[in-house]
């Protein structure tokens, strides 16, 4: 049996009849660029959300770079983000704020932006520059404990944006992830929970002047055509995108729930002591983008999984900090614990098709792994 890592073909077939009919009518009318199926998804995103404004926008880094933009950081920057995450996260703001000092920040026993050593670095900083900006990542579906994040940058006058690009209808508190901050970036590549066929993304806030600002950014600087009132980007949305997209979030919630349900299987049968499960807070509904175990020899683990057909992904085997980009940026005391799962985490398959059979399979498998015995 082989149990694939995703299956986006199933995702299609289920929006398919609906999404071709919307297809044929958009080449009908051509409006391909920011045409009425984008306007149709920022308000059915916003809608999902329970937030006032959504702007569709070309990828999730060009998202977080319009997202940082949009605050108009003044004099003297200091970013702060999470060191276990995707690099996309640091070259978005640093595109956006290229002058900026960064920091990164380890992360909690739960993959998390460590909000104790937030709390540290901002009281030790903040009081050293103008402007601060904190990104927290809410990663592999799981959320960061954003009443105490929000708390803290209250407290030290820091603007908040959201990396929600693994997070979709993930909730922390009974409210949604990228509801919180004052700017939130989601990535909509094609193996998110919820992907367009291509590259795309959004921006959501609950701030009109924040709004304001991201439309002429998007698009060249203008909002009506050829009157550009500030320097933009080429970062529009496709409405052919946009259609994959209202069509894949009327199923979305019921995905995720699916890919929890599966989570709970793995967590009551996976009873292998050297495999360890990721936990979840208890502040937390997860939504289970990627699903990481811990293993003491990863490679091993991995050939392992291999051998027996089950395929595996890896997020993230190279740390922020030793890119050759951010070197300047290393610091392996203060960040073992990203350190630490760059070299022990394997993702397991996790979408919310997969199979009963594939889900026992899996289990069996994992439950007789044994690091000490040679793999043939």
């Amino acid at each position: 049996m082989k149990v694939s890592f995703n299956n986006l073909y199933e995702q299609w077939l289920t929006i398919k009849d609906k999404a071709l009919t919307d297809l044929d009518n958009l080449f009908y009318r051509s409006d391909f660029i920011l045409g009425k199926d984008v306007d149709k998804f920022e308000q059915k995103f916003s809608k999902f959300l329970d937030i006032p404004y959504a702007v569709g926008v070309s990828n999730g880094t060009d998202a977080l770079k319009l997202a940082a933009l949009a605050l108009e950081p003044k004099g003297s920057t200091l970013v702060v983000i999470p060191a276990n995450t995707y690099i996309a996260t640091i070259f978005g703001i640093d595109n956006a704020v290229p002058g900026a000092d960064f920091m990164l920040i380890d992360c909690d026993q739960y993959y998390q932006l460590d909000t104790d050593k937030l709390s540290d670095v901002l009281s030790t900083h903040s009081q050293n520059y103008s402007t601060i900006i904190v990104v927290c990542v809410h990663l592999y579906g799981y959320t960061c404990d954003m009443h105490k994040i929000t708390a803290i940058c209250n407290k030290h006058n820091a603007w908040l944006i959201e990396d929600v690009s693994q997070a979709h209808g993930a909730k922390a508190y009974n409210k949604y992830a990228g509801t919180f901050g004052h700017v939130s970036a989601f990535s909509l590549y094609p193996g998110k929970n919820l992907g367009c066929a291509g590259d795309g993304g959004v921006i959501v806030t609950p701030h009109q002047y924040i709004y304001d600002r991201l439309l002429p950014l998007r698009n060249l600087g203008s909002i009506k055509k050829y009157q550009h009132i500030v320097k933009g980007y080429n970062h529009r949305l496709d409405s052919l995108q946009a259609i994959i997209l209202n069509h894949k979030l009327d199923y979305l919630e019921e995905w995720n729930s699916k890919r929890r349900q599966i989570v709970n299987r793995l967590e009551s049968s996976i009873s292998n002591e050297h495999v360890k499960l990721p936990a979840t807070p208890s502040y937390c509904v997860p939504i289970h983008h990627i699903y990481p175990v811990l293993t003491n020899n990863k490679e091993h683990f991995q050939t392992y999984l291999t051998v027996n057909n089950i395929e595996y992904g890896m997020h993230y085997p190279i740390p922020i900090e030793i890119t050759p980009m951010y070197q300047h940026l290393r610091d392996h005391t203060s960040n073992k614990n990203t350190i630490n799962y760059c070299n022990t985490a394997t993702s397991l398959p996790m979408h919310p098709f997969l199979k009963t059979e594939e889900v026992d399979y899996m289990i069996d498998t994992i439950n007789k792994y044994n690091p000490f015995i040679s793999i043939v």
